[in-house]
């Protein structure tokens, strides 16, 4: 009987030394789901689910020569936490409703990857924040970190950029991120300068459907915008659209303005308040998961594309204070 016992034991014993568990402890979380989520390849697949008692959950995990980053998500998050547990144990803290000042402690991977986000978040300028982000990338080129923190930070790169960053990369590396950016790099090849149009159907302000093939050639310039009542920046762009549309509409100059916006009132009253007065304004009120700006490679906002009246596309990120200079060069 004894060793019965003790054969037990050193069972459990054995099955607790190949598990690891994901500890989260959130306030305001009681009753909630909680979802532990990895990617494969690009798609990201729910592992396993939980319902918050006390405001805690716990998932128990399977170690594994796989150190890709796992995914807590929690019903009503907008997006999910990304964590690095290496096989080690990890404690999720903080409240369900702040999700910005959740900590994460786990693996010596995601105390670098903590220390690194908290530094980044404090810089603004957009070209310190690809250099930032460069050097962590290289410093941890061996590290699955390198292509989630890439991945994250990819609209401050270039193509060109990318392709050299991920040659560098193991090729033997477990990483959905590196899929990921790869995915990305062929979408941003789809749109490069010299690339003819993507066709898409979005609803306009009307709800009628605005089909944008409908439209190449018969204007001289295109301006394909995408934009959000909800983006400061988008806003700050704004009145200079309007002053070129104004100067150029009757020259060959049309605007297609694509919002990334989810209320439709938002969007509606952002048109009025900012007096975009171009016919063409769409959206499918589904934000970030907007069909056109994800056939357009669209990371951030605000972004455009200037098509010629042959549906190709000659440039692309124009800023506002650019833009006459540009037109003037076509259009007169």
């Amino acid at each position: 009987m004894k060793k019965l016992v003790l054969a037990l034991l050193v069972m459990v014993g054995m099955v607790s030394c190949n598990t690891f568990k994901i500890n989260v402890n959130l306030e305001n979380s009681d009753g909630k789901t909680v979802y532990l989520q990895r990617y494969e390849g690009t798609e990201m697949n729910t592992l396993d689910s939980v319902i918050a008692k006390d405001n805690q959950a716990v998932f128990k995990v399977k170690q594994s020569d796989n150190t890709d980053a796992y995914c807590i998500m929690v019903k009503g998050w907008k997006r999910p936490l990304t964590l690095f547990a290496d096989n080690q144990d990890v404690m999720i803290s903080g409240d369900y409703q702040k999700y910005n000042g959740i900590t994460i402690t786990a693996s010596e991977s995601q105390e670098k990857l903590n220390k690194f986000m908290s530094e980044v978040n404090t810089i603004e300028d957009e070209m310190e924040i690809h250099y930032f982000v460069l050097d962590f990338v290289k410093q941890n080129i061996d590290n699955p970190i390198a292509p989630y923190a890439l991945y994250r930070y990819k609209w401050s790169f270039e193509l060109n950029d990318l392709k050299n960053l991920m040659v560098e990369m193991p090729s033997d590396m477990k990483s959905a991120y590196k899929d990921l950016v790869v995915e990305y790099m062929k979408g941003l090849e789809m749109t490069e300068v010299g690339m003819p149009f993507i066709p898409f159907v979005q609803k306009d302000v009307n709800g009628n459907d605005f089909n944008f093939k409908d439209i190449i050639g018969k204007s001289k310039i295109i301006i394909l915008d995408f934009w959000a009542s909800w983006c400061p920046d988008c806003r700050k762009e704004n009145p200079g659209l309007v002053e070129v549309y104004k100067e150029f509409k009757d020259k060959g100059l049309d605007i297609v303005s694509v919002s990334l916006d989810v209320n439709e009132a938002a969007w509606k009253k952002a048109i009025e308040d900012d007096n975009l007065s171009w016919p063409n304004h769409v959206s499918d009120l589904k934000g970030w998961a907007n069909e056109a700006a994800g056939l357009y490679t669209i990371a951030y906002i605000p972004q455009n594309l200037i098509i010629d009246e042959n549906g190709i596309i000659i440039k692309k990120n124009v800023p506002s204070e650019r833009m006459k200079e540009l037109l003037v060069s076509i259009l007169n």
